[in-house]
């Protein structure tokens, strides 16, 4: 129902941000936002088509924050574990907690939870410059800071 091609589905508890991430990074034309079918528990255990590079939109997570507490941090966390159909988290620019914040005890947790992503293949740089940029890809900044920033 409603899920022709160029159509990307979304649950109706998906947040306004997460809805149009999905859209940009699938490169669809329409997005359905409804809920998972009764035998899924979320649109996560619904099967989706192998994703091949130049159907992936990489995501880089500038202003993580800190892990469980940051929204650069939580918008990864759901890219990362499959809320963005065909969006994959490449790299977070984190200039305090890869610098002068690193030793600070939400630096110290920042660095376990970034060497737990690197073994996913998340880069960790501390500056947009440091990021590696693959040839051809397309690729979308999420910009995420305190108010303060």
């Amino acid at each position: 129902r409603g899920m022709g091609p160029g159509c990307t589905r979304v649950p109706l508890s998906t947040s306004p941000f997460i809805a149009m991430l999905a859209l940009l990074a699938s490169g669809s034309t329409a997005l359905t936002v409804g809920v998972a079918p009764s035998t899924a528990r979320s649109t996560r255990a619904v099967s989706q088509p192998a994703m091949s590079s130049s159907d992936r939109c990489a995501v880089w997570v500038v202003g993580c924050g800190v892990p469980k507490r940051g929204m650069g941090w939580y918008h990864a966390k759901q890219v990362i574990e499959g809320d963005v159909p065909n969006a994959a988290v490449t790299a977070v620019v984190e200039p305090w907690f890869l610098g002068a914040g690193a030793d600070s005890p939400p630096g110290k947790a920042f660095a376990e939870w970034a060497e737990a992503m690197e073994e996913k293949g998340v880069a960790f740089c501390d500056s947009v410059d440091a990021v590696p940029v693959a040839e051809g890809e397309r690729t979308l900044a999420l910009i995420s800071g305190r108010t303060a920033d």
